[in-house]
């Protein structure tokens, strides 16, 4: 039995349509500033709290961004509905996973709900266990994630998930081994510096 920690966009989800569109609607009223291209949304996850802001609205203050924020959970609640936004592979993957009895959860840098509504709107809120964020154990890192994991679920196997460097800077600094989605949103360069290599999420089931 080992415990899977899971990073969300670029490795459960491919969220980048309707979170840049739910930053658009957010603007609406706020003309002083260019709303983000899809490819900046995207290049920003995997950034904890206004880090994403910042780089993917570099012209926003930080009231700008208080206010985007506010607006944006009403819009990302109405964009994220009825549309399935798993990579393929990924719901069978989490059945097969649970099936023989390891403890899937999430890791990461993403708020208290962006988590809840990733998991109750794409219906795989029952896979997981303890699923945690960035927010909810109050961490300045995405390593305070895996140490909260760690403090929970005691000395058992664990094994990261994720598809950008910060996944896998967070697994060396809490000496666990790292997997990282080759279909997500890093980079090959990225890609290199994980243990395991993923071209499919059931690819995973290789490792475990």
């Amino acid at each position: 039995m080992a415990v899977i920690l899971f990073d969300i966009d670029g490795t459960l989800i491919d969220s980048t349509d309707q979170m840049t569109e739910a930053i658009h609607l957010a603007m609406e009223d706020m003309p002083h500033l260019v709303k983000p291209s899809k490819a900046s949304v995207q290049s920003s996850y995997g950034l904890a709290g206004n880090a994403f802001w910042r780089k993917a609205i570099p012209d926003a203050s930080e009231n700008d961004i208080k206010e985007i924020r506010r607006k944006r959970h009403h819009h990302l609640e109405q964009t994220m509905q009825n549309q399935d936004v798993l990579f393929d592979g990924i719901r069978e993957l989490l059945e097969q996973l649970t099936n023989q009895g390891h403890i899937v959860s999430t890791a990461s840098n993403c708020g208290v709900h962006y988590l809840n509504l990733v998991l109750d709107s794409q219906n795989i809120r029952s896979y997981f266990t303890s699923p945690k964020c960035l927010e909810s154990v109050n961490g300045k890192q995405k390593a305070d994630i895996l140490a909260a994991h760690r403090e929970e679920f005691s000395e058992v196997d664990y094994l990261m998930v994720g598809d950008r460097s910060s996944d896998v800077e967070a697994a060396r600094l809490q000496n666990m081994p790292v997997a990282i989605c080759c279909f997500g949103f890093g980079t090959e360069q990225e890609w290199k510096t994980a243990d395991h290599q993923l071209e499919t999420p059931l690819d995973l089931l290789k490792f475990v």
